[in-house]
């Protein structure tokens, strides 16, 4: 009887814990990517087709744009689409997300191009904004299940372009929007940490970008000479 009622105990246990993650999964929401149309930020979305180089990111590029070799950043600012999601967090903390983004970006470009603080001939001028947040639900990553189901999987969307300094023409345009990493060991206890990772991967993917142009610009230069 210590068996049999060993193993009721221990599937009445296992019943028990799959109902209290179904019931937490249905009042902290479905995972997924966030929500999120176009904010405007951008003038034409036309052009964006995704981009294997980008992780699936739309993505459109000017052939002049690789003439380029300094930046000009403006900072990273909130632009939110009509049904974005994130729109309650606390202006403050969006704008230390904000502020760290910025950072970032500009520490990737300065390791790779020349940083400049005026427009200029030759001097291309990046503008990025997020549009769009979804909150990380730090209840819902207690769990390892809960955790690698994706339920309460944070994420964010993001619209950026570079334009000619100096005539203001379209050089790059890029959109995209997806959740965060279920694998991370602290981003699933912070409201913002999904969100965090998934700027950090996009300003990674920038980096890689122009490590390819500095090659390509490298190798063209031993071919001519």
């Amino acid at each position: 009887m210590r068996r049999i009622n060993g193993r009721r105990i221990s599937t009445v246990s296992g019943w028990m814990t799959m109902c209290s993650l179904m019931i937490m999964a249905s009042l902290v929401g479905c995972s997924g990517t966030p929500k999120a149309a176009h904010s405007g930020f951008l003038d034409d979305y036309s052009k964006l087709k995704p981009a294997e180089k980008w992780d699936g990111a739309y993505y459109w590029e000017s052939p002049t744009y690789k003439n380029y070799h300094r930046f000009k950043v403006d900072p990273i600012i909130v632009h939110f689409a009509p049904n974005a999601e994130g729109t309650a967090i606390d202006p403050g903390q969006l704008k230390q997300l904000t502020d760290r983004a910025t950072q970032k970006l500009m520490e990737v470009i300065a390791k790779r191009e020349k940083l400049v603080d005026q427009p200029g001939p030759g001097v291309a001028r990046l503008q990025a904004a997020i549009t769009s947040i979804k909150t990380t639900t730090a209840v819902a990553n207690i769990h390892p299940a809960m955790r690698m189901s994706g339920v309460g999987l944070g994420g964010a969307a993001f619209e950026a372009k570079a334009v000619d300094s100096v005539t203001g023409e379209l050089l790059v345009a890029v959109y995209d929007s997806r959740p965060g990493s279920r694998i991370g060991l602290t981003e699933g206890w912070r409201q913002l940490g999904h969100a965090e990772q998934v700027i950090d991967r996009w300003i990674a993917l920038f980096g890689n970008y122009l490590d390819q142009l500095v090659e390509q610009r490298q190798r063209a230069k031993k071919s001519g000479s």
